[in-house]
């Protein structure tokens, strides 16, 4: 995905998709590029669609700049370019726009900002744009591209970002690229430009997700560790964590196991079985490191047993926190010696 900004600026860019941190990196790109500091407090202005009128952006973008060469024209919200219903008393002069579009200012950068999934494509506007504007489709990423963007996030703090340290991180977070990007930064000044971030700085100073510490909990029963897994698991239950969400992420880790040896004894490959289950490659990599200490039979009494105590917890034959405890116990001496 080519996110590079260049000039000469196009007059109408449209920036769309569901990755709002890609949206708002190009669109601070386009505006560092068309505009200096200076210029940005007089040539630079914003307007919601649900609040004022498409003519006030217009309007504005028809204007010669000030003290400049180009004006920037940021257009938010623009859910006329969707099949969805805003709630908005604004009408939209979409002709008006139509015709902008066709003809746009050469003084003016036009950014269009669409945090949508998809804009529709039967509609006359959208078409013009996708002929007329430079359009950015902000929505699917490789594992590749968000390790390069992390790379460079790491750079700009003078550290060096690892794919040890990145696979922990997207374990331990998710995809998620404006909570990877804060993680990155915050690991990024505890290392330093002296020391690698890695997967051990990543578990040291990193913020670790529900899921995370859940697969710890597993690691820690399947290990044998049983005082540590109860004690990770008071500690959940005093950040006010759920028991039965607890028992049912517990209960998925368990299955991403089975699964995992399942198809890896059937000969798939990492990446396949990820796309299988529906799981990040990493988490598949860990899934099967867990899994050599486990058979078969003893997973599969496993998720019998977390079945069995979901049931036992939501009839009221057992208090939540105990029936879980029961589990841990049960689960860790099944393990394989």
């Amino acid at each position: 995905m080519d996110l590079s900004v260049r000039k000469p600026l196009a007059p109408v860019y449209l920036l769309y998709g569901t990755q709002d941190y890609l949206i708002r990196l190009v669109k601070k790109n386009i505006v560092r590029e068309a505009l200096s500091d200076e210029e940005r407090d007089f040539n630079f202005s914003s307007y919601d669609m649900l609040e004022v009128p498409i003519e006030s952006a217009l309007e504005d973008a028809e204007t010669v700049p000030f003290m400049g060469e180009k004006r920037v024209v940021l257009i938010e919200n623009p859910f006329f370019l969707t099949a969805e219903k805003a709630k908005t008393k604004v009408d939209q002069d979409l002709k008006r726009f139509e015709q902008y579009i066709e003809q746009p200012s050469p003084d003016t950068v036009l950014l269009i900002e669409a945090h949508y999934e998809k804009l529709d494509k039967r509609k006359k506007l959208v078409k013009s744009l996708e002929k007329k504007a430079q359009v950015y489709e902000l929505s699917k990423l490789t594992d590749s591209t968000v390790y390069h963007l992390m790379e460079k996030v790491a750079a700009k703090y003078g550290a060096v970002y690892t794919k040890d340290g990145h696979e922990q991180l997207i374990s331990s977070v998710g995809p998620h690229l404006t909570q990877l990007a804060n993680e990155v930064g915050k690991c990024a000044l505890y290392c330093g430009p002296d020391r690698p971030i890695d997967s051990r700085a990543v578990l040291e100073i990193g913020s670790r997700s529900l899921e995370t510490n859940v697969f710890l909990l597993v690691n820690k029963v399947m290990q044998k560790k049983t005082a540590d897994a109860l004690h990770l698991l008071h500690e959940l239950v005093r950040m006010k964590e759920e028991p039965l969400k607890l028992l049912a992420l517990l209960e998925r880790q368990f299955r991403i196991v089975y699964q995992v040896a399942y198809y890896r004894d059937a000969g798939y490959t990492q990446s396949s079985i990820a796309g299988k289950i529906g799981v990040h490659p990493y988490a598949v990599k860990l899934a099967a490191e867990q899994s050599r200490l486990y058979n078969a039979d003893v997973l599969k009494r496993a998720l019998e047993k977390c079945a069995e105590t979901d049931y036992r917890i939501k009839t009221g034959r057992e208090d939540k926190l105990l029936a879980l405890e029961m589990l841990i116990h049960y689960i860790s001496s099944a393990v394989s010696a």
